[in-house]
């Protein structure tokens, strides 16, 4: 029996798309157990309501973050094997079938599959930006990669083994999930087709917001600590080369322009992955404005990071 489970919070507006992307997979779940963290709009009511029309969906009531919300829903599954994913997801209809088979082939029954962005055509340039600088392309997915709780998929006794989710993080929760597994020497059956497309975020606010509290969770969960002096380290040499420029030679920003070719080549590469077929005109205009975004989120990371670090070191977050 498989079990797929989800944590909600108020999410009644991506509730009748996520749900009917889900029911609407080649092969279906023996059941689906959402957690409502919570809501406030209307969310619970529109699970009740939907669990009493499909009885393969079973909904529950539990506050807590959404590691306290995974547990219980662990808890309430009555699969040997759990497909973990988030609300504000859609999928390729045969997602489920090809996760479910990852995970049977691997003797450790841990899988996940790559992601990508789910863009509507309402959406505007801005979001088209934000994907780029925040979402794989394909070809990012390599062996070692951490797998994300959008897609993921493990044994009940796996789960167990760890500790489950780290229930005195608040977000960012599936990292640290990750490692645990990872120190076991258990590496993930990886699917690398994009098979999960995940919403972004659609205005600079939300963007930063969203980087702000990830980063930030990183610090509280005292990880990536060269990857976040690194890119203070990057912005001051910057700051300090454009001075140089300014005041003493131009052939200073020679070495900034290739500075930023290196380090915008991936997020280019999304770009042009994720806008294919749109006009020459679009596609170039972004790659001149996507670093602008890049550097709003870079932004956003370095002001998040510093206060989780505090909120470890004052005891604010504790194991």
């Amino acid at each position: 029996m498989v079990s797929l489970i989800a944590t909600v919070l108020n999410e009644k507006t991506n509730l009748p798309e996520w749900i009917e992307s889900l029911l609407m997979q080649s092969v279906l779940p023996d059941e689906i157990v959402i957690v409502d963290g919570g809501s406030t709009d209307g969310t619970w009511e529109y699970l009740e309501e939907k669990s009493r029309a499909n009885t393969r969906l079973k909904v529950f009531k539990h506050s807590g973050n959404i590691s306290v919300g995974r547990n219980f829903a662990i808890s309430k599954a009555q699969g040997d094997l759990i497909v973990v994913t988030d609300a504000g997801c859609n999928y390729h209809h045969d997602w489920f079938k090809k996760i479910t088979e990852a995970v049977n082939k691997n003797p450790n029954k841990f899988a996940a599959t790559a992601f990508g962005p789910w863009l509507k055509k309402e959406d505007g340039f801005l979001t088209h930006l934000i994907s780029a600088a925040i979402i794989p392309a394909p070809d990012e997915f390599a062996r070692d990669w951490l797998p994300s709780s959008r897609s993921v998929a493990f044994s009940k006794e796996l789960c167990q083994k760890v500790g489950g989710y780290p229930e005195w993080l608040p977000i960012f929760e599936d990292v640290v999930f990750d490692l645990k597994i990872k120190k076991l020497g258990i590496k993930p059956e990886l699917a690398r087709e994009p098979l999960v497309f995940w919403r972004p975020r659609t205005t600079l606010s939300a963007y930063f917001k969203q980087l702000f509290k990830y980063t930030r969770s990183d610090g509280q969960a005292g990880l990536w600590l060269y990857r976040q002096l690194i890119r203070y380290f990057t912005y001051v040499s910057a700051i300090f080369l454009v001075y140089l420029s300014l005041t003493q030679s131009l052939w200073w920003s020679w070495l900034i322009l290739a500075g930023l070719v290196v380090y915008l080549q991936k997020f280019w590469n999304r770009w042009l992955t994720f806008t294919h077929g749109r006009s020459f005109v679009y596609r170039l205009s972004g790659q001149i404005i996507l670093p602008l975004i890049i550097a709003w989120g870079d932004l956003a990371k370095m002001c998040g990071w510093p206060l989780g670090v505090y909120d470890r070191w004052s005891g604010r977050i504790s194991r």
